[in-house]
Order: structure tokens, then sequence, then C-alpha cells
């Protein structure tokens, strides 16, 4: 078996197996130029580089033998493929996004800005704009996302929680502070759930039980903060769609290349471990 050097070949590798559960048209009435399987492959390819639609195509072209891995009879223009995202729903790319977890999970939030203009502009301008929250629900094990949720609102954390978490099966839950609430406590407790959330120290009753809390167990909830940075370094801290529901894709997509490059980590390491030990 030939394996393939490239960190980008193999990413395109993995995509393909991870899109394969896709159909491969829209519509019987498709011109039937490009696959839905290409498009987002090439959207998560995009994600990955950092480039701008009109930059990515014109990268794409000297990419010969990435275009022949995707099977391309010719190279989209960047319209197109800016079009099949807008097209693109967001169950495809939450079907992209599922996957196993091993039942230790944790929550954080971060924002990514909404505007790409320069800070000392918006500020002689005078131009406000709310920041995306996005709470992200992170599987401590493998440092994968196991699912998101955004709003440009100033929404409480502990709104955001239950409606979250209540989709995916897990034992324990690692949140910080502003998850506090008795509510949310006795909520995923009754789902058989084991809470690992620090009281807010307002009365020595609450010391006291946050002193009972085992914070070996829970400084693990520091992982979350290590996928909000890596994604922000890695894929941008900016979302350049117009509007916010295409911002939210943009979420997604950037939470599925994450995903992928983790996966494709975690392999590397295993299989480096296990030539070193087998040698």
């Amino acid at each position: 078996m030939k394996y393939r050097s490239s960190k980008l070949i193999k990413f395109v590798d993995a995509c393909l197996r991870l899109v394969f559960c896709l159909p491969r048209y829209s519509s019987r009435f498709s011109r039937k130029d490009f696959t839905i399987q290409q498009h987002v492959v090439l959207l998560c390819i995009k994600v990955k580089t950092k480039q701008n639609y009109r930059d990515f195509c014109d990268l794409l072209a000297e990419m010969g033998e990435l275009c022949k891995l995707l099977e391309l009879e010719k190279i989209p223009h960047w319209t197109t493929l800016n079009k099949a995202f807008l097209r693109l729903k967001n169950r495809v790319l939450a079907i992209l996004l599922q996957t196993e977890n091993s039942g230790f999970l944790s929550i954080d939030a971060t924002g990514f800005d909404r505007m790409h203009a320069s800070h000392h502009y918006a500020k002689r301008c005078k131009i406000r704009m709310k920041s995306m929250k996005t709470t992200l629900l992170i599987d401590t094990k493998n440092q994968c996302i196991v699912d998101l949720h955004c709003t440009t609102g100033r929404k409480h954390d502990s709104k955001i929680i239950l409606p979250l978490t209540s989709r995916h099966r897990f034992r324990i839950l690692c949140a910080d502070k502003g998850y506090d609430d008795n509510k949310v406590r006795e909520a995923l407790q009754d789902r058989g759930i084991i809470p690992v959330i620090p009281f807010r120290e307002m009365t020595p009753l609450h010391k006291a039980l946050r002193n009972s809390i085992d914070m070996k167990l829970y400084h693990r909830r520091s992982l979350s903060e290590t996928v909000n940075s890596s994604i922000k370094r890695k894929y941008g801290s900016v979302l350049y769609s117009k509007n916010w529901r295409s911002q939210f894709k943009e979420l997604i997509l950037k939470a599925v290349v994450y995903n992928i490059d983790r996966k494709l980590s975690i392999f590397l390491i295993g299989f480096l471990q296990s030539h070193y030990f087998l040698e």
C-alpha cells in the first residue's frame, strides 16, 4: 500500500470518506457539473487553507493531484463555490459533525468577530457589531467537537447548556461557574449525568460544596480553552459571511474541519507510537 506524504492529500482523503454518505446531486434537474460531495470537500479545503473564494479557485487550478483525487473535470468558478455554500443545508453539516463521544464532555463559550474591518476604522466610524457567541461541547478524551450553539445576543450560559446537551448521551459534564444553576444541576442529574460545576461562593455552604468537588476532574475543563484557541489559530477568528445564518454555517464548517484534522492527528500519533514500539 502506498502512503501519501502530503498532509493536504490525507485531509482530502478523510473528507471524501466523511462525505460519502451525502447524495451526489441536490436535484434531478441539476447540470451535474459538480457533485455535492465535491462542493463540501472544496469548502473544507478552503477553510483549512484560510483562503477567500477567488484566491482559493486560483490556487486550486495549480493543484493537479488534488483535482485528480476529487475527479474534477474542470475548475469551478468562485461564484459557483459561493452559491454552493449558501445552498448548503444546516442539517447536512450537522450530519458531518456527528461523532461518538467517550461520555466525558466539557462545555465552554467563546466569541468570533462578525466584522472583518479594522478596529481603528470601526472606532472612527462608530460602528458597533456584536460578536458571535459560540458554545462548544467538547469530548475531553480526544478533544473533538461534539456539538455547538451560536447566538448573536447576550443569552446567558445557563439557558444554553440544557438545549445543547439534550441531544447527546454521556456520563460527566464539566463546566465553569458561569453555568452554576440549581435547575441545570437537577435537570442533568435527572438524566443520569454527573455535573462537575463549581458553586459561586455566595454563602459558607456554597464554599463548602465547592471544596467537595474533585478539582482534578474539574480541571479537564481547560481542554475546552485549548480547542477554542486551536480553532481560532488554525482557521481564523473572523466570520466573513454577511448574515448570521451563513455565519452559523461557517462556524459549523470550521468545527467539521477541526474534527477531521484532530482525528488525523490522533491516528498519526497512534501510528508513530505503534511503529516505535514495533522497532
